[in-house]
């Protein structure tokens, strides 16, 4: 099934789930949704099987409707918010549109597979791994030459062909349901897909093993520029993607990929995207991301993926592999991240959607994720964290376990240059980095591989909480951020050489990755170009002095609270104790060992002795450190909100 626009790619870390409901439940696997957004439908082709159901929800800003093109099923007037659901009790293929915006075959329009349905357009027996490789090259098909448009050729190649595009501009978008083809661009520069701000996605392969995509660009989508869809078998080369909606360059559900001499910029969420994938059998080598919310996002991608040799900068985060209930496969695990090098990523004029803030200012950053391995990056000039590990709280709270960083060089960092952020599960480890800042401090004592005196957990709360706040900041709205429709258009980029000439190369699953890997460039022998100077932020046990109300409140309700009353407990009650000629010395001792060890059941305790004296004492206790607290919170909030 083509996977549903997301709309959280980075939900937050760990206390979010005491400030905000749960997310809704995952789609179940027998139903699929649809977006109806100005003007097309996202996804465009859905699969379901028999006796499943799709719901439609009009997410745009105008009244859409869904019409079955044989008139058999409408919806009716859908205002912005309200979904339609239907039941698809038989199969088939079963196409509409949006009477407003389109009409059969035109404009806003999809489709629902039920069932074993062959796509339109397709040669048959499609599904992952399903085609068989053609033993011969396959004819090439020229556009415009033999068809006006890239989807009328498209459609009439032959699996093992060519379609080879020459220069212009194509205002189209292009779906792919024969395997093994290879669609490919005369010159990178000069072939553009144009979206207009109103097609979905520049080139959708949907369910079709082995194609190929080449040496063009993709721009003004309302989603992605690149999209691969439930496919063994993918590759994109020399491919431009820049200000489009959602994506750039994008593979879901798919295995034996590789991505490599690509750029993408100007997305408000990811410029490259692999994810729902668990084993990936996939690479993304020598690509350019810069301009994007996030340069990387891969959702519960796990598996023999390598994200290697590449340069991630000027976005508002460079990396973010991550785990969501919302899609299948979680926890993410078992990737490699190296050779790269991450710099400058907290670009405030990216283009972005309010939860991908969370992700501000950070290089690389593991959420919820186990097993990785960090190694002989380049990461420096990062307002936040240069490489950060840290929990994920979706359905389900994902701490991180077992990641390896290594071999790093990491420098000018506004908070720290490694941070593990509290809570997490065991085996995260730190050696062999070039840093000079970590949370918490001397993290590759406290964790470091090989032997760790923490081997059951633990980390830094205070980083936990700094991405709290970014994301209760986004999700009011009031964050920095650009428009992807305006974001800047990059130069050109590095052609594909002999386009014209060479061969058609069908990206055949057993041979789509690489064996083996390309070396992998030590990053941190790189002469770097200087960063911007990022000054070394204040921070109080871990957490950054509040520069925003939001700031203030978590830090001091989410942190400094609970702190402060512990303090405050520990002192009055030891206190307390001591004077307390009632009690026989032994007793004390027991009782101070309770306040210290288990704060929270010294009220229990002082009650259950059940002597008047020490609960008068108690009361006194409870009333002076609340009375103290409040006192404090009040004068903190006074000086910050005087500064």
């Amino acid at each position: 099934m083509v996977r549903p626009r997301l709309r959280r790619p980075f939900a937050l870390a760990f206390l979010l789930v005491l400030v905000v409901p749960a997310w809704a439940q995952a789609e179940e696997q027998s139903s699929a949704h649809i977006e109806a957004i100005d003007n097309v439908f996202s996804p465009r082709i859905v699969r379901i099987p028999v006796g499943g159901t799709v719901e439609w929800t009009n997410d745009g800003r105008t009244v859409h409707d869904v019409v079955a093109d044989d008139g058999s099923f409408s919806s009716g007037d859908l205002e912005p918010g309200v979904s339609f659901r239907l039941t698809f009790p038989a199969a088939g293929a079963f196409a509409y549109h949006c009477s407003y915006h389109g009409s059969p075959g035109a404009g806003m329009i999809g489709v629902v597979l039920v069932g074993g349905t062959i796509p339109p357009g397709s040669t048959g027996g499609v599904g992952p791994g399903r085609e068989t490789p053609p033993a011969t090259p396959g004819p090439t098909v020229r556009v415009p030459q033999d068809h006006p448009t890239i989807q009328e050729a498209v459609d009439r190649a032959e699996p093992g062909g060519l379609v080879l595009i020459s220069p212009g501009v194509y205002e189209e978008a292009v779906v792919v349901t024969t395997p093994f083809l290879t669609i490919r661009g005369a010159d990178r520069n000069a072939v553009i897909l144009d979206g207009g701000f109103r097609l979905d996605n520049g080139i959708q392969v949907i369910e079709a093993d082995g194609v190929a995509i080449e040496n063009m660009t993709a721009r003004h989508y309302l989603l992605n520029g690149f999209l691969w869809s439930s496919v063994y078998g993918y590759r994109g080369s020399y491919l431009s993607a820049y200000n489009d909606g959602d994506y750039g360059i994008f593979a879901y559900d798919s295995r034996y990929g590789q991505l490599e001499h690509s750029y993408a910029s100007g997305h408000p969420d990811a410029g490259f995207y692999i994810g729902q994938c668990d084993p990936c059998h996939a690479v993304i080598t020598d690509v350019l991301a810069e301009n994007n919310a996030l340069g990387f996002s891969g959702t519960n991608a796990s598996g023999d993926l390598a994200i290697i040799n590449s340069e991630w900068r000027d976005n508002m985060n460079g990396i973010l592999p991550n785990t969501l209930d919302t899609e299948e496969l979680p926890p993410q695990h078992d990737i490699l991240i190296a050779g790269n090098w991450v710099h400058d990523n907290g670009n405030r004029d990216a283009p972005a959607e309010s939860l991908q803030y969370a992700a501000f200012g950070t290089g690389i950053a593991i959420t919820g994720g186990r097993g990785n391995v960090v190694t002989e990056n380049l990461v420096e000039g990062h307002e936040r964290f240069g490489i950060q590990v840290l929990p994920m709280a979706d359905e389900n709270l994902w701490v991180t376990e077992d990641n390896q960083i290594t071999d790093n060089v990491v420098r000018n960092s506004g908070i720290g240059d490694l941070a593990l952020s509290a809570p997490s599960g065991g085996g995260d480890c730190f050696s062999g980095n070039d840093f000079s800042t970590s949370l918490p401090p001397a993290i590759e004592v406290q964790f470091g591989c090989g032997f760790s005196p923490n081997p059951l957990g633990g980390g830094n709360l205070g980083s936990t909480l700094d991405t709290l706040v970014r994301f209760v900041q986004g999700g009011s709205g009031d964050f920095p951020h650009g428009d992807w429709r305006t974001a800047p258009e990059p130069p050109p980029q590095p052609r594909m050489s002999r386009a014209r000439n060479a061969p058609p190369d069908p990206a055949v699953a057993e041979i789509a990755v690489p064996e083996p890997l390309p070396r992998i460039r030590d990053a941190r022998t790189l002469v770097a170009r200087p960063s911007d100077r990022i000054d070394q932020e204040v921070t109080v046990l871990g957490f950054p002095l509040a520069t925003t109300w939001w700031g203030l409140l978590i830090g001091l309700y989410g942190y400094a609270l609970p702190l402060i009353l512990y303090s405050a407990w520990v002192s009055i009650a030891l206190w307390d104790l001591v004077r307390q000629d009632l009690l026989p010395d032994r007793t004390r001792v027991v009782w101070m060992a309770v306040v210290l060890l288990i704060p929270l059941l010294g009220p229990i305790g002082y009650y259950a002795i059940g002597r008047s004296p020490i609960q008068r004492s108690l009361r006194w206790m409870l009333v002076a450190g609340g009375l103290g607290v409040y006192v404090l919170l009040a004068a903190l909030g006074f000086i910050v909100g005087s500064i």
